[in-house]
């Protein structure tokens, strides 16, 4: 399976490329472009602002997972390392909460004891 990251630089590809048609038709019905018309401003904003968050994903592609700034928005690793990740932490974590509930369980016990004698 793929990472989420070639998900989501898919997307931004097609979502730029789509903006970028809205503001050719734009640029086309009124005879120039016009950073004051917001037919044209909004969409080229939000492309330039979609391509430069598609430029950070694809600089960080190579690098290893968890050392670049866009790792705690969206995963990199392929879904299976990653919910093998997962399961792995999720264990440790229940057997961390087990060993606490074992060590009250433990004192309830003391000390229900102890206050008998």
């Amino acid at each position: 399976m793929e990472p989420p990251t070639s998900r989501l630089t898919r997307l931004l590809v097609g979502f730029i490329l789509s903006l970028m048609v809205v503001v050719s038709i734009s640029i086309l019905n009124e005879d120039g472009f016009s950073i004051s018309n917001a037919m044209m401003a909004v969409p080229t904003l939000v492309a330039v602002l979609a391509g430069i968050l598609l430029a950070v994903v694809i600089a960080g592609r190579e690098r290893k997972h968890g050392n670049w700034i866009t790792d705690s928005w969206i995963s990199r690793e392929p879904e299976d390392e990653m919910l093998s990740r997962l399961e792995k932490e999720g264990d440790e974590a229940s057997m961390q909460d087990l060993g606490s509930k074992w060590a009250r369980m433990e004192m309830d016990h003391l000390e229900s004891k102890h206050g008998e004698e």
